[in-house]
């Protein structure tokens, strides 16, 4: 069995960490995964460190890049060929899209070339009457969480769907102290800080804006000293607001924008807590891999956060955009040691149980199995 996966190429989220968690078990299972990039960039760079080889097809006008139906309309007719001819020349017997772009570029073509396509929902899909279009697009769907899933079109029959948790390497565990003294020599933070850290895309949704006023708030009220570490990329002009409102709340000496990193459980491993800001996470990947990592979790209430954690449980929640909330929660983190590690020791329980890799590449091949042979 051929699998092949494109994707887009220009960036490295947690739909590419998911899927090289599963790559490795499809060779076991005498399944042949192919990777597939539009564009160089971060994710070839991460592939060529891996070491895994990748086909480059370049294309112009993606469809998805703009919301407009004619466009996307446009990039399907557009690319259609090259696409059927690639499917057709390497024997691919499933497509397994990964994002927005890719699924609504990919679909059809390789539905008309009599290959099943496999679309992978990993953000909210849209209200919009035209998704309804989505399920003559693809043969079957599969969703990251509950939140997920419930937003998709309910002309797609049960039959044809099916809530796969993402994937992580559960054994992966790094030494809090190794961990904490490479975050302290690599950005200059003392050893007696209580690090405050976030990681993900830097974009508007995420809500780090928020963090950051809320982090500026906070140092004021306490006597701790603190510091916070922002990981993670996004368009320059977003970026450079944030910085902008670090600057202007005269925080820049506490704050690192460290940029990207291609291992963040290994820098999650160094928070004293980690911080997940936004309200409409399709899942919160990196809520997973704290938790595997044993530190502790405090995330805004709603979207796939709610899922992920037991509040008072397996972590904290607080309200989402609410200042006293956020402080409260804060406060609760770091002065309650006893429910804190109570806490973290559930949470990476729940973790190892809930998320492996076995388990998610288990599911996924039977999809795979269920959609070529039965």
């Amino acid at each position: 069995m051929r699998v092949l996966f494109p994707f887009v190429g220009d960036s490295v989220g947690g739909s590419h960490h998911s899927i090289l968690e599963l790559y490795s078990l499809l060779k076991k299972s005498n399944i042949t995964p192919i990777f597939l990039l539009h564009n160089t960039g971060p994710l070839s760079q991460l592939l060529d460190s891996l070491n895994i080889k990748y086909e480059y097809v370049p294309v112009k006008y993606l469809a998805g890049e703009s919301p407009s139906f004619l466009k996307i309309t446009f990039g399907i007719i557009f690319n259609f060929f090259k696409l059927h001819n690639f499917i057709h020349k390497n024997k691919i017997d499933i497509v397994h899209g990964n994002d927005l772009r890719i699924n609504l570029t990919w679909s059809l073509p390789t539905r008309l070339s009599g290959v099943v396509y496999l679309w992978h929902q990993r953000s909210i899909m849209s209200s919009s009457v035209l998704w309804r279009i989505s399920t003559v697009l693809a043969d079957y769907f599969v969703t990251i969480s509950k939140y997920v899933h419930q937003s998709l079109p309910d002309n797609i029959p049960e039959s044809r769907k099916k809530l796969v948790l993402n994937p992580f390497d559960t054994n992966k565990y790094y030494d809090e102290k190794k961990s904490r003294k490479w975050i302290n020599t690599l950005y200059g933070v003392p050893e007696d800080t209580v690090l405050f850290g976030y990681i993900g895309r830097l974009v508007d949704w995420k809500n780090v804006d928020f963090l950051i006023k809320c982090f500026a708030k906070y140092t004021k009220k306490s006597n701790l000293n603190l510091h916070l570490i922002i990981v993670g990329t996004g368009k320059k002009e977003y970026v450079d607001s944030l910085e902008k409102l670090v600057n202007n709340l005269e925080i820049k000496d506490i704050v690192t924008f460290a940029g990207f990193n291609s291992n963040p459980s290994r820098i999650i491993s160094a928070f004293d807590l980690m911080i997940a800001p936004s309200n409409q996470e399709p899942f919160g990947r990196t809520l997973v891999e704290a938790m595997i990592q044993k530190t502790f979790v405090l995330a805004a209430r709603g979207g796939g956060h709610s899922e992920i954690i037991d509040n008072e449980v397996t972590g904290r929640l607080y309200n989402h955009n609410d200042t006293s909330s956020f402080i409260s929660k804060c406060n609760m983190c770091i002065d309650d040691n006893e429910s804190k590690y109570r806490m973290i020791n559930k949470a990476n329980t729940v973790a190892i149980l809930k998320y492996s890799s076995h388990e998610h590449a288990k599911n996924i091949i039977n999809i795979y199995h269920k959609l070529l042979f039965s």
